[in-house]
């Protein structure tokens, strides 16, 4: 029995030490601040990162563009248009009908 009440006791003064400074609404709503700020503080930072990375790549894509351009040169001309063939040879008909010219008189 009186290992339980001094087991009781000690249990007592421990949770009664360790609520020594209570602690005011108005530390409560200064750390919850505190930490709002610090997650915008954040999420400004990785945007800011982003979007700076974002132009940065923009800018070095655009200088690979400008140096590739000149060894794209090609090499191989362009081959010559092809001669037209020659007109084929048709054979002409006879002329059945015959034709009387027009007289004025």
């Amino acid at each position: 029995m009186r290992v339980k009440l001094f087991i009781l006791l000690f249990g007592i003064m421990a949770l009664m030490s360790s609520c020594k400074d209570p602690i005011t609404q108005e530390e409560l709503i200064q750390a919850a601040l505190e930490l709002k700020l610090e997650q915008w503080r954040k999420d400004e930072m990785l945007k800011c990162r982003q979007k700076a990375l974002q132009e940065a790549e923009a800018y070095v894509d655009s200088i690979l563009v400008v140096r590739s351009l000149s060894t794209k040169l090609d090499t191989i001309p362009k081959p010559p248009k092809p001669m037209k063939p020659p007109k084929p040879f048709f054979k002409t008909k006879p002329d059945s009908v015959v034709v009387d010219p027009i007289k004025k008189n």
